[in-house]
Parts: C-alpha cells; sequence; structure tokens
C-alpha cells in the first residue's frame, strides 16, 4: 500500500483488486461523498475492520477505475480538509 495522503493508502489487495484504505469512519464517508459526487468514481464494495478509537476501511473498486484515476482525483484534496475531518472522531 502507498500512502497518498495522510490516513489514506491506495494499492492493490492480495485479490488483485483496486484498494483504498481509509483509517476512519467519518474520513470514509467524507471520501465516499467526494469521489461519487464531484468525480463519479464509485467503489463495489467495502470492509471494515475495528480498532481501538474507530474503525479502518478498505474500498475495493471496480476493474474501469485505474490507481492513476483514483490517485489523482484524491490528491486534488487538501491535507488540511482531510486532517480536520479525521479530527472529528480522532481529536
Amino acid at each position: 500500500m502507498k500512502k497518498i495522503r495522510p490516513h489514506i493508502q491506495i494499492g492493490i489487495h492480495e485479490g488483485g483488486d483496486l484498494a483504498l484504505v481509509i483509517d476512519d469512519y467519518e474520513l470514509f464517508d467524507f471520501i465516499d461523498d467526494y469521489l461519487t459526487d464531484e468525480c463519479a468514481i464509485e467503489y463495489e464494495s467495502r470492509i471494515s475492520i475495528k480498532r481501538v478509537g474507530g474503525e479502518i476501511i478498505t474500498m475495493f473498486f471496480p476493474k474501469s477505475v485505474s490507481a492513476d484515476e483514483l490517485e489523482s482525483a484524491l490528491l486534488r484534496l487538501s491535507v488540511d480538509e482531510i486532517e480536520k475531518v479525521y479530527r472529528l472522531n480522532n481529536s
């Protein structure tokens, strides 16, 4: 996995699917809305793992979404905005 923004990693999951790992549910919700509403990028499925202080969500994308496309969309988000959303549950 490659860290592309604070609390967000991108990579190929062991099954060969493009995956996005997000370290917080509130941040996941923000990223999901951003990708869907502003970038027209939909994910196929997700899993979550509970941890102390919240959960880690992994989003899996269809083959029609490239890693470059997803990374480019996420790099348009400001680090300050990401940190602000992350701090809602993790201050």
